[in-house]
């Protein structure tokens, strides 16, 4: 845990947009594209605080040790660092090896900038590295706010599924950790905003961007590859309604594909080409593990027994508890509140504040799902609505397959879906016009906001 004078002046920091929002509305002059800025403003000096008490120790996912450790992320880095290409072995011989590069280049050329002013590498510089995945995550709530902008999105509805974005607390701990989650969400969402800008003027310049942000982020995170169905059936939406425009549209997407498929794709063509690599290759941990689930996959998704909901953190019996968390619907709903973590262990009353956060994550993925289920009679446009049904079904289908396919606690996690954030945060949007979800979404993200102030003052 780091606290410093910093983190007091930034803590103090949060209030002035809450104050300038207050004064705005009493002077009669705070629009919603006023409001939604000061949110994103907001958000920003609160990601700020975050990595400012949160150590890059703390909160990680598969990073290791900088020091004393050759395998992770961390080592990742540190070889790009020290022997400035790719790996020249088999990437499955190191964990975590496997994965696509970008990221941990820019961490390593980061390094770098600040090696050559003479400045040692300590773990006080590797603190340092929390400022990029920081700036990912503010760039991607912009980015979000932006895109929903051009969905229609007006007025209040506007405001609160800004907030939404802002204050999720899946991307405010993702904005202190230095994995390749935080860069290929960015990346997801720029796809998405470039995408359904070009569906209004269909500028080569947006396919292009398009193109850049799906190759660059599966040069991040494969993942980043699950955009192409949706993305691609937009295409297909305009290419047909606009097809006297054929020879515009077919030249475009010719060009989409020369750079997204070997920008995309050069890494695991590589590794499979070197060193027989599958292109699809995710390691898998032995079933003797402790975080290994025994049960079948439709026990799992079947069940939603009361007693899972006992805690509102993921459940691991090799921290004592009773059972290992199972039912992927249920981790995905903890995991988005809290990640992996358990919070405030000894303060009863900020954990009720968990409670109620949980809550609110599971009323609003509900009404979410009811939305998106009938959303043929909502606002949005017909290319918007195929974007947003065949992404969240794309995301939340490839989630069910991982779960099934590696049964461990750790791959039941939000952060393997988080464009699924943006795709909520429009459906609230669009069709959140009802007193109730808008109280919801204010619930959650005043105790999305309380959680991480509170937590400046806990080691946990």
């Amino acid at each position: 845990m780091k606290i410093d004078a910093s983190f007091v002046i930034i803590t103090y920091a949060l209030s002035i947009p809450a104050f300038t929002y207050l004064y705005l509305k009493k002077k009669n002059s705070a629009d919603s594209i006023t409001v939604c800025r000061l949110i994103l403003v907001m958000g920003i000096i609160l990601r700020i605080l975050y990595i400012c008490y949160t150590d890059i120790n703390t909160r990680q996912h598969d990073v290791e040790s900088f020091f004393g450790n050759a395998g992770g992320h961390s080592g990742y880095i540190l070889y790009l660092l020290e022997n400035k290409h790719l790996p020249d072995f088999d990437p499955r011989q190191v964990w975590q090896f496997y994965h696509p590069p970008l990221n941990h280049a820019i961490c390593a050329f980061f390094l770098f900038i600040i090696e050559n002013f003479g400045v040692e590498i300590s773990q006080q510089t590797l603190e340092l590295l929390q400022i990029l995945p920081m700036i990912y995550s503010s760039l991607f709530c912009i980015t979000a706010y932006k895109a929903l902008k051009l969905f229609g999105i007006k007025g209040r509805g506007l405001c609160y599924s800004t907030a939404f974005v802002t204050f999720h607390p899946t991307l405010i701990i993702l904005s202190g950790s230095i994995n390749n989650d935080m860069l290929s969400a960015l990346f997801c969402m720029g796809a998405v905003f470039f995408t359904v800008k070009w569906c209004s003027n269909k500028s080569v310049i947006d396919i292009v961007l398009t193109a850049l942000c799906i190759g660059f982020g599966m040069c991040t995170k494969l993942t980043v590859g699950l955009l192409a169905p949706a993305v691609g059936c937009v295409f297909l939406y305009v290419f047909l309604k606009d097809r006297r425009e054929y020879r515009k549209t077919i030249p475009q997407f010719l060009v989409f594909g020369i750079i997204c498929v070997p920008v995309g794709l050069f890494f695991p063509l590589r590794n499979y080409f070197k060193f027989g690599v599958p292109l699809n290759y995710v390691p898998k941990l032995p079933l003797d593990s402790s975080q290994h689930i025994e049960k079948t996959f439709t026990e799992r998704i079947l069940n939603f027994f009361p007693f899972q909901f006992a805690s509102p953190f993921v459940q691991w019996q090799a921290d004592g508890a009773a059972y290992n968390e199972f039912n992927p619907i249920v981790a995905l709903w903890k995991t988005s509140a809290f990640d992996e973590n358990t919070f405030f262990t000894n303060c009863i009353s900020f954990q009720a504040v968990c409670v109620i956060l949980l809550a609110a994550v599971i009323i609003l993925s509900v009404y979410s799902a009811v939305t998106l289920i009938i959303s043929i009679k909502g606002t949005l446009k017909t290319e918007h609505k195929i974007l947003i049904t065949v992404l969240s079904i794309t995301l939340l289908a490839n989630y069910l397959i991982f779960c099934k396919n590696y049964p461990h606690v750790c791959t039941q996690n939000m952060r393997y879906c988080v464009p699924l954030i943006f795709t909520q945060s429009a459906l609230i949007g669009s069709y959140g016009n009802n007193t109730a979800v808008r109280k919801v979404t204010a619930v959650f993200c005043g105790c999305s906001v309380f959680m991480f102030f509170a937590l400046q003052f806990y080691t946990n």
